[in-house]
């Protein structure tokens, strides 16, 4: 296993870690929300928000994971029907494409993130800073983007061999 292949399985051993924690947190708000309800008529103050920000983190995480163990949707039956090459050609186009919405998305990202911070921007009930989840969504789409661009120079590898 390459250096490469290492780094990126520790850093998705890592962030799948993170994910776990936030969907335990997101977990526990909500049925101690709903517990607090039931029984002692008093919800839990911000169960909304504090649910809403774990849920970045889990897709943050959840994105770049999919990318990596090629979990995402492909609609097989216009696939099926191509050779190998045009296939292989036309997953090279479509990660291409992929490649730059994502980076697209990332400039948007990092843009609203980078201005959330400036301007401090909170959450409405809780006051809490949404900047550190705006830059959390932002570093999971740079591994998106990694994985897409590693995925892209396997796939031009792939089209060229043959």
């Amino acid at each position: 296993m390459g250096f490469w292949s290492k780094l990126g399985s520790v850093i998705i051993k890592v962030i799948l870690g993170v994910g776990a924690i936030a969907l335990m947190v997101m977990m526990a708000i909500v049925v101690g929300n709903s517990l607090g309800r039931a029984l002692f008529r008093t919800p839990i103050f911000g169960t909304i928000e504090i649910a809403g920000l774990a849920g970045v983190v889990v897709v943050a995480v959840a994105i770049g994971f999919a990318e990596r163990e090629h979990i995402h949707i492909v609609v097989d039956v216009l696939a099926n029907r191509f050779t190998p090459h045009i296939r292989a050609m036309a997953d090279v186009f479509t990660l291409f494409l992929s490649l730059g919405a994502v980076a697209f998305l990332l400039w948007a990202i990092f843009s609203d993130a980078l201005n959330s911070l400036t301007l401090r921007e909170s959450t409405l009930t809780t006051g809490v800073l949404t900047a550190p989840f705006k830059f959390t969504w932002a570093i999971g789409v740079v591994i998106l983007c990694l994985f897409l661009l590693k995925h892209l120079v396997e796939a031009i590898r792939k089209v060229r061999k043959r």
